[in-house]
């Protein structure tokens, strides 16, 4: 009885530990005034290493919305976001470089000259939704 106990923990244990569930972003950008048509969300999932999984573009229907990406194993991720106001698949970039389009890195992790840290970054999920605001680079439009 005692082996049969310790083999259905071990088999609940591996099954968590490789459970997968849909990823959802609730994301807003309270900076814009207006959403332009045809704007679109763009959410970049890296794994914990930086390492590009998958870019998601999603229709962009209000300034604050769910976006739900396919089944993602449990465990450490980074992740960028930008709200692409003139869908042209792209972050429109200032002479200096800078951002002009809303953006964020997931744990509002922010630095003025460069991309910030990935430990910075670096959040766990667990299946509950992550709460993202995107801002201007300098504030404002």
């Amino acid at each position: 009885m005692r082996y049969l106990l310790f083999g259905l923990f071990l088999l609940f244990a591996s099954i968590l530990r490789g459970q997968s569930t849909p990823m959802v972003f609730r994301v807003s950008a309270p900076e814009v005034r207006q959403l332009p048509s045809g704007a679109q969300w763009m959410v970049s999932l890296h794994d914990a290493a930086g390492n590009l999984i998958k870019q998601f573009p999603f229709s962009a229907k209000s300034l604050n919305q769910d976006l739900a990406i396919p089944a993602q194993k449990f465990g450490s991720y980074t992740a960028s976001f930008y709200l692409d106001l003139n869908a042209n698949n792209s972050l429109d970039k200032g002479l200096f470089g800078q951002p002009l389009e809303p953006y964020a890195f997931s744990n509002q992790a922010r630095n003025m000259f460069s991309r910030p840290s990935l430990e910075s970054q670096r959040f766990e999920f667990n299946g509950q939704p992550i709460t993202v605001k995107l801002e201007y680079h300098f504030g404002g439009e």
